[in-house]
């Protein structure tokens, strides 16, 4: 594998496994935690290695939040704002909730005085991929950096450099892949970004991924907004073409696209402290257009 051309992390040494993926070339697509949906609950810390554990979040609300994701795919962090480290215990606490799934887009926000009321919520609306209606929606993406110290440093220092250049993102608890650091989520699109420098764009070459697709799809999802110069939030759908074994990605144009897989094998450390192991990654072979975009192109 070669080293991508741009997007390298800095200030980090060669043995950091951020760096070490760097330099071994190891893809970014296809490498986005996969969810259907987010909960984001505030917490200004500490975070140990468990941030929603090993934090001032009560227990209850850990509990309800792996009960969350064992029913529904929708996974819990933990956030906070350099401007609100210092948040006393009564004070109350922001939550945002998303669901990102292609055209059900949502992302609502409210403050509770106990994160504990989440225990409360009426979670039937998820079975339709509805979100609750508590709350109030939000128009704008909101982008959320991980910083988490306790699980990797290369989150930590290139978490932090990333952060420090965009005022409006939260800094947020582990997201996974810390050898892609600095690493962030956009919701409600659900698109994960890796290798971030403080001034990089949130463009196609920095996505890891829509969390909402498996690996595989991920990866033929970025490869047809490559080939067509899209960004990352056009809207695109991708699932799994069963007669052919292929993704089926469509535009909101329905144009539609077949991208073939291919699944490979690496080893590489999971983060700075681990052993290599082996690990499996997906690349895109062909990307074809479907044989109805060509006769309407005559």
């Amino acid at each position: 594998m070669s080293p991508p051309a741009s997007g390298a992390p800095v200030a980090l040494s060669d043995a950091s496994c951020s760096r070490r993926a760097y330099l071994e070339g190891e893809p970014l697509a296809g490498t986005a935690p996969q969810a259907k949906g987010w909960v984001v609950l505030e917490e200004p810390g500490p975070w140990g290695r468990d941030a929603l554990r090993d934090s001032a979040i009560p227990e209850a609300v850990a509990d309800w939040s792996e009960k969350l994701r064992s029913q529904h795919p929708i996974r819990t962090i933990a956030a906070r704002h350099p401007s609100r480290r210092r948040l006393e215990p009564q004070a109350p606490r922001n939550i945002w909730l998303a669901i990102c799934l292609p055209g059900r887009q949502q992302l609502r926000h409210l403050q509770v005085q106990d994160l504990k009321e989440v225990c409360s919520w009426d979670l039937s609306p998820l079975a339709t991929d509805e979100l609750p209606d508590i709350g109030r929606p939000l128009d704008q993406p909101l982008e959320f950096i991980c910083t988490h110290s306790a699980r990797d440093t290369c989150c930590a220092v290139l978490g932090r450099q990333a952060l420090a250049r965009t005022a409006r993102a939260w800094e947020c608890s582990h997201l996974g892949g810390h050898r892609f650091a600095a690493t962030s989520l956009i919701l409600p699109e659900g698109n994960c970004f890796g290798r971030l420098a403080p001034d990089d764009d949130r463009d196609t070459s920095h996505l890891r991924g829509a969390t909402h697709l498996a690996p595989d799809l991920q990866v033929a999802e970025i490869a047809v907004r490559m080939r067509m110069d899209l960004d990352p939030s056009a809207p695109l759908r991708t699932a799994r073409h069963i007669a052919t074994g292929t993704a089926e990605v469509r535009d909101a144009d329905g144009h539609r696209w077949m991208v073939r897989c291919e699944q490979h094998t690496t080893y590489r450390p999971a983060s700075c402290q681990a052993e290599p192991s082996e690990a499996h990654y997906w690349r895109a072979v062909s990307v074809e257009p479907w044989k109805e975009n060509l006769s309407h192109g005559h």
